[in-house]
């Protein structure tokens, strides 16, 4: 079985019926498209997401068809005996890992360390687009140390500020009174400004065919010799953050910071090409240290997704009931739209979220 770099919509999949003791039901009303849905498309993490389904996530019993979605919001239908935070008929938000099983469905059975509350102030559509890039970006500010007593006057570039981990990062270096500058598409300057940012470097753009861009890492030479320049100009950035991959003719960011660059992105998984034997192997090392976990009584966390937990919702969650942090959704599409979404999601044009709606 093959991944085939597409997405289909699955009518008839059976919904989750029976809840373990640690998990919850949720009807699902909307859920976000992320860049790593289209990259879980093609194969991304496919080694690991078979092997931790199988281990971790007893629910799951098929590698394919893999059911897309890192986030999402809804109503609980049903709770497990040992579930204490939550009850049925809450309003809540949520974000898994790239190896669980995906939220795009309208159905979802979920641990209940993952769910955080829905701020009320916000709908089902807005709320979505923040659990996994707010995730994200809590988790970038984490990894530099940086808070809210710290930040002042300090100098950021957001490399991509308007993908969904950028709007969330600007908006809350800009109320820890840092200083931000971002990069963006020429439509989505007024969106960046809006968002607080002090300063906005317009990106490099494709090059364009009867009104549609040309999906390539390639930008043209001039524009890029333009971008360099305007950072140039620019005094040295404390900290960048890249939440955009980066063409292959836009190098050497470190030649504009002081102190150290991070990257948002899906890192690359050594494991989605390691044959075989390879993966038994790794299979057989994640069996032993599950069972140590089990006889340890904890857990240890080599994935990447500590922050992908109801500490950090309720985190972003004070920060949006505080109208601190604003959601910013550019299209929401139905589920039998999803390849639309995917496209859009990944086109240079796209603008903070891109949601799917099941009502």
């Amino acid at each position: 079985m093959e991944y085939f770099q597409s997405a289909m919509v699955v009518e008839n999949a059976r919904a989750p019926s029976e809840c373990g003791d640690n998990d919850v039901i949720i009807s699902v009303k909307a859920a976000s498209v992320q860049i790593i849905d289209a990259q879980i498309c093609s194969g991304y993490g496919k080694t690991l997401r078979k092997i931790l389904q199988k281990i971790y996530n007893k629910h799951s019993k098929y590698d394919l068809p893999v059911t897309l979605g890192r986030d999402c919001s809804g109503i609980i239908t049903d709770v497990g005996s040992n579930v204490k935070r939550l009850e049925v008929g809450d309003e809540v938000w949520l974000t898994v890992p790239f190896w669980y099983d995906g939220t795009l469905s309208q159905s979802v059975i979920i641990p209940e360390y993952r769910i955080g509350r829905k701020p009320k102030n916000i709908g089902f559509e807005g709320a979505c687009s923040l659990p996994y890039a707010g995730s994200l970006a809590m988790n970038a500010l984490k990894e530099i140390q940086i808070t809210g007593e710290n930040a002042q006057d300090k100098k950021f570039l957001i490399f991509g500020g308007c993908t969904p981990v950028g709007c969330v990062l600007i908006q809350i270096l800009i109320y820890w009174k840092a200083n931000v500058t971002a990069t963006c598409n020429k439509r989505a300057v007024p969106v960046v400004k809006a968002l607080g940012a002090n300063d906005v470097i317009i990106s490099p753009e494709p090059v364009t065919t009867n009104g549609s861009s040309i999906l390539s890492s390639e930008l043209p030479q001039e524009s890029v010799n333009a971008f360099q320049k305007e950072l140039e100009l620019k005094d040295k950035f404390d900290y960048i953050i890249v939440t955009k991959k980066c063409a292959s003719t836009i190098r050497n960011l470190e030649t504009f910071c002081n102190e150290k660059i991070i990257s948002t992105l899906p890192q690359k998984r050594a494991s989605d090409s390691c044959g075989l034997f390879g993966g038994l192997l790794l299979g057989s090392f994640l069996r032993f240290k599950y069972m140590l976990e089990k006889i340890l009584g904890t857990t240890l966390n080599d994935f990447d997704e500590a922050h992908m937990c109801y500490i950090t919702l309720d985190e972003l969650a004070d920060l949006v009931e505080n109208s601190c942090l604003q959601t910013v959704v550019d299209k929401v599409f139905h589920p039998q739209d999803i390849e639309i979404a995917l496209n859009h999601i990944q086109s240079h044009e796209s603008i903070g979220s891109t949601v799917i709606t099941f009502r």
